[in-house]
């Protein structure tokens, strides 16, 4: 399937460009070690379990990018993803995500939930094992328009529909 070309940002956008200054880890604060100074996020997962961090700040619209490497080997049960959430366990959440699929390091899967309607996920052919290096993840989320990108490449476009709900809620990365 082709996509048109991204969503282009202007100079003005990058100006606001912030990097995150603050997390919340939720769970298991002990496996999950973050370090302002170069913005890089470790979470362990080891007998006692993972961790789940967000930002401290909910966003409304923007482009959220992460350098990811997924763990090595058969990760299944553990669920490791990037995503934007407007509120975790809410049965009306919005979100936005791209999940990695423990059992099959050359796949990722996108979704989105509105108003905590989702079932609307699908699986990508990344081209190479997700946990032999960095990669960059993008999720780009204007009023009428989400974008997800791998590499600098649209995967998916998600454009509104007149008359349906959308993603409207502020969200925590």
């Amino acid at each position: 399937m082709a996509y048109p070309d991204p969503v282009s940002e202007t100079e003005n956008d990058f100006e606001k460009t912030q990097l995150l200054r603050e997390i919340v880890v939720e769970y298991n604060q002990e496996t999950c070690t973050y370090c302002p100074k170069t913005n890089e996020i470790t979470a362990t997962f080891d007998d006692r379990g993972g961790a789940r961090w967000r930002s401290a700040l909910r966003y409304h619209h923007g482009t959220f990018r992460a350098l990811v490497q997924c763990p090595e080997g058969n990760s299944s049960g553990l669920v490791f993803g990037l995503y934007l959430s407007s509120l975790e366990g809410d049965k009306t959440q919005d979100e936005i995500d791209f999940e990695f699929l423990g059992n099959d390091k050359t796949i990722v899967e996108t979704n989105y939930f509105v108003n905590g309607v989702g079932c609307k996920e699908v699986i990508h052919e990344l081209g190479f094992d997700c946990s032999d290096g960095f990669h960059e993840y993008m999720i780009k989320w204007f009023p009428n328009v989400v974008e997800w990108l791998i590499d600098g490449h649209l995967v998916r476009r998600l454009d509104i529909e007149t008359g349906s709900a959308f993603l409207e809620k502020p969200m925590f990365l």
